[in-house]
């Protein structure tokens, strides 16, 4: 019997807003991904720009404009050297900006941290994304994709069908352990179909899956811990139905930089 679509709204009123968001965006999306090069390096520099700036908007929404400005040309800028393989402009680049956003504003000293780590936290994490793409091609960037849309949904879904006990209420009284658990074995599963289809080699495609699905789930409680220090609902609007880009790809940010680490210690085969 299909579900009572009364019954669905009342769950989640924004869930037919998100379907319609993503069968707008997951095409386009995958489409720059798999054409790479100039255009997709592009795409990742737009997002890391309109990052950067909801994170300052979401940390200190009285900035001054230049704060913006910084935040913006920095994490789009570490998303152009790392594409072209600059990896000590990749992380100079943010860190000049972060120290500058420090300099600016009239925040608290305890405070300003806000605005330059995140900067950092933007630039890294789209840079890693750029920057395997380039170097490890497709397969690389795709399985990340795969893995953290796969842990996200089945999380989602879960948490929202399943409910049962918190996993965090002090970060998010939305999150159960229901969801935790069924974002890891879906990521988990995802990465052993993944294997299947591309022969790569079971055992360390799986572990990557299984580390990139915790990075995802983490990554996810971690934005949301944040919001809550820094007293928002969401990071922007610009997403209907999901709010900010940062609200859509919390998941996607520590799974990118889980995934560079994995890639560089060069300890596991498969596709990073």
């Amino acid at each position: 019997m299909p579900p009572d679509i009364k019954a669905v709204r009342q769950r989640d009123p924004a869930l037919v807003t998100r379907i319609v968001s993503a069968l707008i965006l997951i095409p386009v999306s995958l489409f720059l991904l798999w054409n790479g090069g100039l255009a997709f390096t592009a795409y990742c520099a737009a997002f890391a720009a309109a990052m950067a700036w909801e994170w300052m908007r979401m940390a200190d929404r009285e900035a001054p404009t230049r704060s913006f400005a910084i935040a913006s040309a920095a994490a789009s800028g570490a998303v152009l050297f790392a594409a072209d393989g600059e990896f000590f402009w990749m992380l100079a680049w943010p860190l000049a900006g972060a120290i500058g956003i420090s300099f600016t504003g009239d925040m608290p000293l305890s405070r300003r941290w806000r605005g330059g780590f995140g900067v950092l936290y933007v630039a890294l994490a789209v840079s890693a994304l750029a920057s395997l793409r380039s170097l490890n091609g497709f397969n690389a960037a795709a399985f990340i994709l795969l893995i953290v849309w796969a842990a996200d949904s089945t999380a989602y879904f879960a948490g929202t069908w399943l409910r049962g006990p918190k996993l965090w209420p002090r970060a998010s009284p939305n999150k159960t352990w229901a969801g935790f658990i069924a974002g890891i074995a879906g990521g988990t599963a995802a990465s052993w179909g993944f294997a299947v289809w591309q022969t790569e080699p079971l055992t360390d495609t799986l572990i990557a899956g299984i580390l990139l699905s915790f990075a995802a789930v983490a990554g996810d409680l971690a934005m949301s811990l944040f919001k809550r220090l820094f007293g928002v609902k969401d990071t922007g609007e610009i997403i209907p139905g999901h709010g900010g880009v940062l609200d859509r790809v919390d998941a996607l940010m520590a799974a990118c930089i889980a995934a560079l680490a994995i890639a560089s210690l060069n300890v596991l085969e498969g596709p990073l």
